[in-house]
């Protein structure tokens, strides 16, 4: 029987309300260590209402933040920009949305070498499954998840998919061999003439 583990939920953080009693997140956020920007976004453009970009280590931190001013965790991502001239790194986006109103703000942490991803798992608990597909479909590991493994492919599969530069091995051995395939049918058309 398969033993179930225990996730330690991280305890709620104090956030003070504007004159409406509504949190003011943004301004919160850029109060918090390791968050560089925050900006208002035109939604019916954007699809989001706050942009914010944070270190990677600061995310826990910030997604209590998020979840005490009445936040879920709609989705977390990972973007290839290593190829991006500008850009060359990977990114962890986080979208936070309310359910008692429309408000959906985007955090994006930039992760290099020495700034990886820090898991924010225990402040939502859904975040796992996330977290594990950003290992598994990219190959970014995640520190402090509780049991980082792939989720979608199989243990033994070899490769990210993700990634910009995947080769999947058994399509390039199908590719290869139907080059030489149409090699063989050329040679025996030029030997048929």
């Amino acid at each position: 029987m398969a033993q179930r583990r225990q996730v330690e939920i991280a305890p709620p953080l104090v956030t003070t309300p504007d004159l409406d009693g509504r949190p003011m997140i943004g301004e919160e956020l850029i109060r918090l260590a390791g968050v560089s920007a925050s900006s208002e976004q035109d939604y019916a453009t954007r699809g989001y209402h706050g942009q914010h970009e944070a270190a990677p280590e600061a995310m826990p931190e910030v997604a209590a933040l998020f979840r005490d001013a009445g936040y879920h965790l709609e989705n977390l991502t990972c973007l290839d920009q290593r190829a991006v001239e500008e850009m060359g790194h990977f990114s962890i986006v986080y979208q936070f949305g309310r359910y008692d109103e429309l408000d959906r703000q985007v955090v994006r942490a930039k992760l290099t070498d020495d700034r990886p991803a820090t898991s924010i798992a225990n402040v939502f608990p859904g975040a796992d499954w996330y977290e594990r597909e950003v290992f598994d479909m990219h190959g970014v590991g995640v520190e402090g998840h509780p049991d980082l493994k792939r989720i979608l492919m199989p243990l033994d599969y070899v490769g990210h998919p993700l990634r910009k530069d995947f080769v999947d091995q058994d399509t390039l051995r199908y590719q290869l061999s139907g080059v030489v395939l149409e090699e063989e049918v050329e040679e025996e058309a030029a030997g048929d003439e």
